[in-house]
Parts: structure tokens; C-alpha cells; sequence
């Protein structure tokens, strides 16, 4: 698939290690988005096309940060996570080659490790805003783990919504990554196949040219007045 012609594309990603899976089960309690579903951590980074090859650079810890433009569930509230304690640099550099990124530029990327569950007792909301964009360049969903579920059906939709142009549910090692600015997209909820529950384990990367980066001080006091501005009458 020619990623610049469909602006999306489906691929196979590297497996995560057993350590870094194992660390989906030490996941802490997401409290930002409702409900008991979700487990997160979340690091960035700054990557680039060097000795041939995508590589990776740690950034120092920070927030992490959306705009109520993309999100309106939780936007402009700096959410703290602790960060992500393996290197997803095989994985982020599978997306990069997908996507056909530019070699010649440094992107800003958000990694998002993440578990969501669900049981008889807690509904397994896979996406809590539904069909949206976030407001990234690129953004890459990655699976690692379905563990005695049915549905996490991966869509995509034209902007502002209407009939998916794709919608497939991506299995263990599979990803997709989309152009943000050209699509909506969504996953359905994940359903226990039994009482004993079941979960499903992801990476969601997104990636910015470094020059549109959602990353620093100047960008958390940019979102953060947009919230005051929307939350004050007129």
C-alpha cells in the first residue's frame, strides 16, 4: 500500500520483548478519562534518520497534554503518568518506515503503553471520545495482546464522520498509522469472551515534525489558556 496515495497503512510490527510485556501487567490506573478500564504509562521522544536507520532520544518527563480541540473529554488538563520503563524504539521505527517519514526531518513522538480491560463489571471502552482526530501528524495504533476478548474493531472514516473505508479488528503485532489531518479514526469496544474477563494491550504513538511538537513548557501554558479561555463566559 503507497501510504502517500491512502494516507493509512497496515503493517506488521516488531514483537516487544517478554520483559516489556510483562510490563503491561504493572501498568498504574489511568483516573483522567472515566471508568475502570484504562492502564497507562507515557513517555516522548525525539527521533531521527541516522546511519540509516531510525533512532531514538529520550525526552525529559513531562504532562501529557491535548487541546480541547481534539479532545473533548479531557483536553487542556495536564495528565500525569508515570513513564514508560522499556525502549519501543524497534516499534516507533516500524510506524516511521510505514509512514514514509521524511529522513531529512526530527519528529517529536508521544508513546502512550496502555491496557484496557474488560469484565462483567467494567465496560471495556476502548476510545472514550469516539471517532476524532488528536491532532498529530501521524498516529499509530500497535497490538500486542488480545486476551479473551471479542471486538477493539480498528475504523477509519472520512473527517467529520460517515462510512468507514476501513474497519478490521488489527491482531497481536499488527498496527495501522494514519495521517491524522486526512481521516477520522475509532475502536470499538472490547467484550469479555468469559466472566474471567480479558484485556487488550497496545501502543498508541503519535509523531509531530519537530517544529509542530506537543512537547515543553511554551506548549502546556499554550493548551492550558485555551481551557481558561473555552471555561470563562463571554
Amino acid at each position: 500500500m503507497d501510504f502517500k496515495k491512502q494516507h493509512y497503512a497496515r503493517f506488521s510490527v516488531p514483537p516487544l520483548s517478554e520483559q516489556a510485556m510483562r510490563e503491561f501487567d504493572t501498568l498504574a490506573f489511568d483516573p483522567y478519562t472515566g471508568g475502570k478500564q484504562r492502564y497507562r504509562r507515557f513517555s516522548q521522544f525525539k527521533i531521527g534518520f541516522e546511519g540509516g536507520e531510525w533512532r531514538t532520544e529520550l525526552l525529559p518527563h513531562r504532562p501529557f497534554i491535548q487541546s480541547k480541540n481534539y479532545n473533548g473529554v479531557v483536553g487542556g488538563v495536564q495528565r500525569q503518568f508515570e513513564p514508560i520503563r522499556f525502549d519501543p524504539t524497534p516499534q516507533v521505527a516500524a510506524g516511521a518506515i510505514a509512514a514514509q517519514l521524511d529522513t531529512r526531518q526530527v519528529f517529536q513522538i508521544n508513546v502512550h503503553h496502555v491496557r484496557v480491560l474488560a469484565n462483567a463489571d467494567i465496560p471495556g471502552v476502548t476510545v472514550p471520545e469516539g471517532p476524532h482526530r488528536d491532532g498529530h501528524d501521524f498516529v499509530m495504533n500497535a497490538i500486542f495482546a488480545r486476551h479473551n476478548i471479542t471486538g477493539g474493531v480498528s475504523q477509519l472514516m472520512p473527517t467529520g464522520g460517515g462510512p468507514c473505508f476501513f474497519e478490521d479488528i488489527l491482531q497481536e503485532n499488527e498496527a495501522i498509522i494514519v495521517a491524522d489531518d486526512q481521516m477520522w479514526h475509532n475502536a470499538t469496544h472490547i467484550l469479555p469472551k468469559t466472566e474471567a474477563g480479558g484485556h487488550r494491550d497496545i501502543l498508541i504513538i503519535s509523531f509531530n515534525a519537530w517544529e509542530r511538537r506537543r512537547y515543553g513548557e511554551e506548549f502546556e501554558r499554550r493548551q492550558g489558556a485555551i481551557a481558561i479561555d473555552e471555561a470563562v463566559p463571554a
